[in-house]
């Protein structure tokens, strides 16, 4: 992933709440596409060569995310409305590659998993040999209501990782809905990976959070929640999936509890 600045000229003698407003809606489609990550988008008074303006600082998955190419039909509607108003889209500059974040997917995936922790601020979608994410502008690009489908699951489901992990509130509620295939959160990311798979012709796999059992023995043991068939790999995947049924386009780890 990599740190962008980006510069937006305003033509106007000066800024307005209106030029804020479709600033803040360009911010969320660009989002929403996959072509920035993150929340928390710095928004100041730029000037570059004499010209006034707003500048962002952003994370994108790749050095090229924010060319015109990759975006969909709702980011150039945003920036269309801010054009309305006096402000352009002038420049973007890579200032350096974040070596901390996790790197973008470069290969043509075989199979994709959905999947996300608390801590990721990339795609929910991910190469599922690796856990490489893909850019969801790669995937839904013309889909603009399924790449924001996307990211309000990945919203819900970091937030319900969170809230297990500090295991102050909701821990029990929030367990279920990430490690219960028949919870409204599994039901949904499922029908996603469906969705995801019929536009991007490549297998796509539902990542069932897994924590508790018995013992470490009925744990590999145990079977697929959805058809009860065998699905324990002879090898981990990417350290994570150590369970895997491609009749129900299914993944999951062996329980946090014995690793």
């Amino acid at each position: 992933m990599y740190l962008i600045d980006i510069f937006l000229q305003n033509q106007q003698p000066e800024y307005h709440q209106q030029q804020f407003i479709l600033l803040g809606e360009l911010i969320d489609e660009w989002r929403y596409n996959g072509q920035i990550l993150g929340r928390e988008i710095p928004v100041f008074q730029a000037e570059q060569e004499d010209q006034q303006g707003f500048g962002l600082k952003v994370i994108c998955p790749e050095q090229h995310s924010l060319l015109p190419e990759h975006n969909n039909s709702e980011v150039n509607r945003c920036l269309e409305n801010l054009q309305k108003c006096g402000v352009f889209l002038q420049s973007f500059q890579i200032v350096a590659d974040d070596l901390m974040s996790d790197q973008t997917n470069q290969n043509d995936p075989t199979w994709q998993v959905l999947y996300t922790t608390y801590l990721r601020s990339s795609s929910p979608v991910v190469n599922g040999d690796n856990l490489a994410p893909i850019p969801l502008y790669k995937i839904a690009q013309n889909q603009p209501h399924l790449s924001l489908d996307l990211i309000k699951w990945l919203e819900d489901w970091q937030a319900c990782d969170q809230l297990q992990m500090n295991g102050s509130v909701l821990e029990k509620s929030a367990l279920l809905e990430i490690s219960d295939i028949n919870s409204h959160l599994s039901k949904h990311g499922r029908a996603l990976c469906q969705e995801v798979e019929q536009v991007s012709g490549v297998p796509t796999y539902y990542y069932l959070y897994r924590i508790g059992g018995d013992n470490l023995s009925a744990e590999q043991q145990r079977c697929c929640p959805c058809c009860g068939g065998e699905w324990r790999l002879n090898t981990p995947i990417a350290d994570v999936f150590y369970f895997k049924c491609d009749h129900c386009r299914l993944v999951s780890n062996l329980s946090w509890n014995f690793l």
